[in-house]
């Protein structure tokens, strides 16, 4: 499987950018008044209680903006109705809001209450003349918005079709995480994947019972002439027990990526792992235990390979055994292997050292060529990473992650024992072709840079957070990449001390970032701002330094649910109102 490597292209990079410096310029902030009931917001149900239900409701942003006019953005209310609100560049002022459809109301059981496992609704525009709507329960609509760029048009979107996001499935509440309009042999094409919150028992009643992420990937086909019916169909089911990041489909929707902290599986993948696993327990008799966690972890840079192995009770340092070679490790301790093989790549063995820290040997080997290894072992017998479940036994466990950067202050650490990477998985291999690996850090963001393109995540690199976008090339489906589309300097550094932080976006030309909290706060930060007044290091270029603004939001308008961004405006969802940040 390769491994693709974020390559930083150079000229996007500010070396002598010196930071944010906080400016009392006053942002004008315009309050409209919502224009009937206020936001639909569901809190979790009493049994949705698991670290994936709390970022599926937390990290929900109740403001959809429409990529094609940023200005444009939408959200739903209390009464089922999607309303439009719309900013006006050449007045700079808000336009007034208005209802675009309602959307009728279904009694699945519950007496017409989106209760009992129901999310949020979402909404994904598709195109300049389609929009998915997620009811946050079992059903997708398909809308046809008519000419959204008529800023004078009163007319109501239509509904083409609706369908159950999975017909065989009795899962009942899903989040949209992405939609893409593509016309193949002519014929329009609407892929769509949701993900709902599965909860899947242990066979140990000493064993917790593990919350895993139950995706659908979907598709709608338009018919051909006269009928112009749409039909949906499902295409592959997919889940993960770790958290998604990160989900855009490639042009023509032929594979999905995805960012996470744990492997990816068809439904027929874990079945089988989960068998193998299984039967030669079974066969003798004992109770079923799947994938006993490994005695060590792993990471690396281009230059060495860092293992840590838990010290076992008692243990001390003359207990060790370690033979190493060029080309083969072996670690013993109380007459116990823990490690033994051939390693992936020659090593330099004269340079390879050791040391034990608290509850930890720590062995280092320093690669005699600076690559990345795909596998510690090169009969792929590595460990996973720490933190992998025991019941999650992949057949892609063995990736390592690789340290980009040095950790830069405490609160930009990344997430304790996790290893988060980037995959892209193929529909017609049914497997994961393509790797990322982030290291400990998850994508700090994900954005809509161009309208109709996969959507941009960003990442730090540094202090910076480097913004990407994924490569597709038709004439080589088999190969893929990413690609630097540009920089926020010294961002990362800035987002990963904001420890409130609850949205956080960038315009679409870059021109400025933004970090929203949950209540007072909106922090706003331009890095294309001055050179300083011409101020220069002692012996070196001329310093740049951004603007940095402070917005405080009254308290009386409530919760911040939504954030959309465009080139002048920043739109935010509230409780009580809607406000209009002039930037």
């Amino acid at each position: 499987m390769p491994v693709v490597d974020l390559r930083v292209d150079r000229s996007l990079l500010c070396p002598n950018f010196d930071g944010y410096k906080l400016s009392f310029d006053p942002v004008p902030v315009i309050q409209q008044e919502l224009l009937a009931t206020p936001p639909l917001k569901l809190l979790p149900h009493s049994d949705q209680y698991s670290l994936l239900h709390a970022e599926a409701f937390g990290r929900h942003n109740m403001l959809c903006p429409d990529p094609w006019l940023r200005e444009n953005c939408y959200y739903v209310n209390k009464s089922r109705q999607v309303i439009l609100c719309s900013y006006d560049g050449q007045d700079g002022r808000p336009r007034q809001q208005r209802v675009v459809h309602t959307v009728e109301e279904q009694d699945r059981g519950d007496g017409y209450q989106q209760s009992g496992g129901a999310y949020n609704y979402t909404l994904r525009f598709v195109s300049e003349k389609y929009c998915v709507l997620c009811d946050g329960i079992t059903m997708y609509y398909l809308f046809d918005t008519g000419d959204r760029s008529r800023a004078s048009s009163t007319a109501s979107w239509q509904l083409l079709t609706s369908t159950q996001i999975n017909q065989e499935s009795a899962n009942r509440g899903f989040v949209l995480y992405d939609a893409r309009l593509d016309v193949i042999q002519e014929r329009k094409q609407i892929s769509l994947l949701a993900g709902h919150v599965g909860r899947r028992v242990s066979p140990r009643s000493d064993h917790a019972d593990t919350f895993f992420m139950d995706l659908t990937w979907g598709c709608w086909t338009q018919q051909p002439m006269p009928s112009d019916a749409w039909s949906y169909s499902v295409r592959e089911e997919l889940d993960t027990t770790g958290s998604i990041y990160y989900c855009a489909f490639e042009p023509r929707a032929e594979s999905v990526v995805f960012s996470t902290n744990r492997d990816l599986l068809t439904k027929s993948q874990r079945a089988a792992a989960v068998s193998a696993a299984a039967q030669p327990a079974a066969q003798n008799g004992e109770d079923v235990e799947i994938a006993a966690t490994p005695p060590y972890t792993w990471t690396q840079t281009d230059e060495d390979v860092l293992i840590r192995f838990r010290l076992p009770a008692g243990a001390t340092r003359n207990d060790f055994n370690i033979r190493s070679t060029s080309h083969q490790l072996e670690v013993e301790c109380l007459a116990e292997i823990l490690l033994t093989g051939a390693l992936y790549a020659n090593v330099d063995s004269d340079l390879t050292t050791w040391t034990i820290e608290a509850d930890s040997l720590q062995l280092t080997l320093v690669k005699q060529l600076q690559q990345s290894w795909p596998h510690l072992l090169s009969d792929d017998e590595a460990a996973p990473p720490e933190g992998e479940a025991d019941v999650d036994p992949l057949p892609d466990r063995s990736l390592p992650i690789p340290n980009l950067e040095d950790p830069i202050e405490d609160c930009d650490l990344g997430l304790p024992d996790v290893d988060v990477k980037l995959v892209r998985f193929n529909l017609e291999a049914r497997e994961i072709t393509h790797t990322i690996f982030l290291g400990s850090t998850p994508p700090l963001f994900t954005t809509s840079l161009r309208a109709g393109f996969p959507a941009a995540f960003a990442t730090r690199q540094g202090v910076d957070a480097s913004l990407w976008l994924q490569v597709y090339q038709p004439a080589k489906p088999g190969e893929w990449t990413v690609r630097h589309e540009g920089n926020l300097h010294a961002f990362a550094y800035v987002q990963a001390s904001k420890e409130q932080r609850k949205f956080t976006d960038c315009c679409p030309d870059l021109d400025y970032a933004v970090i929203c909290e949950g209540l007072r706060h909106v922090l706003i930060y331009k890095s294309r701002y001055d050179s300083a007044g011409g101020l220069r290091k002692r012996n070196g270029p001329q310093v740049v330094i951004g603007k940095q603004h402070m917005v405080s939001i009254s308290d009386e308008v409530g919760e911040i649910l939504g954030l959309s961004t465009a080139r002048n405006v920043i739109t935010i969802l509230t409780e009580k109102a809607v406000l209009y940040l002039q930037v």
